[in-house]
């Protein structure tokens, strides 16, 4: 498998991990303290912005020519 394979599927995981941290954070405590799906949500988009940079590395390298 390669990399941006696994990434996506990181990503995935992070995805659902931030849907369920916001759901028992607005269930627990609405408006108080700390979301971590936050953290959760940024990484996601890490993971994703380099699965696809590196799934399209030589599509980007060939536009510049």
């Amino acid at each position: 498998m390669e990399l941006h394979q696994k990434l996506t599927i990181l990503g995935v995981i992070l995805l659902l991990a931030t849907f369920i941290l916001h759901f028992y954070h607005e269930q627990d405590q609405p408006g108080l303290g700390f979301n971590y799906a936050y953290v959760t949500g940024i990484a996601m988009l890490i993971a994703f912005s380099v699965s696809f940079l590196l799934f399209n590395k030589d599509k980007l390298k060939d536009s510049k020519k």
